[in-house]
């Protein structure tokens, strides 16, 4: 894996707990694509499915609250986030300050994610870029692997 870097670094595609399994059996059959076990991580409120290599993950919120509840509610399933890798997050966030782009929350994982000790850095912050929060929303990226 290696880190993206001014290009798209995974989508996210958000859908119902009860249907988890059923888009990773569905999307890697048709896509011909692996997925890790789905792995909860409490810290954003989310049970996450991730295919490391294609660039996929699927997510649906814990608890029927929170902001990726209240996007299934809005939108339904198949909402999206566009994540974007940076080489640096903080200089990145900068830059969307001095385009008039406000910066949304910043990820913060707990570090007991199964997977979170491939990584060096691990920071994903959401951008917003449209007004009324469209189905399609934008984040930035700062994803290190450990070599």
């Amino acid at each position: 894996m290696e880190q993206a870097i001014q290009k798209i670094d995974h989508v996210a595609i958000i859908v119902y707990r009860e249907n988890l399994d059923a888009y990773v059996a569905k999307f890697s059959a048709v896509l011909g694509i692996e997925f890790d076990r789905p792995a909860i991580v409490e810290s954003t409120g989310v049970v996450a499915a991730l295919s490391w290599d294609s660039g996929l993950e699927i997510l649906a919120p814990l608890r029927n609250e929170g902001r990726y509840w209240d996007r299934l509610q809005k939108y339904g399933e198949g909402s999206t986030i566009i994540v974007f890798g940076v080489r640096d997050m903080d200089a990145a966030q900068q830059r969307a300050r001095d385009a008039g782009v406000e910066v949304g929350f910043e990820v913060e994982l707990g570090g007991t994610e199964p997977w979170f000790d491939r990584f060096e850095v691990f920071r994903e912050a959401r951008l917003n870029m449209f007004d009324g929060d469209p189905c399609v929303s934008m984040a930035l990226s700062q994803i290190e692997p450990r070599w």
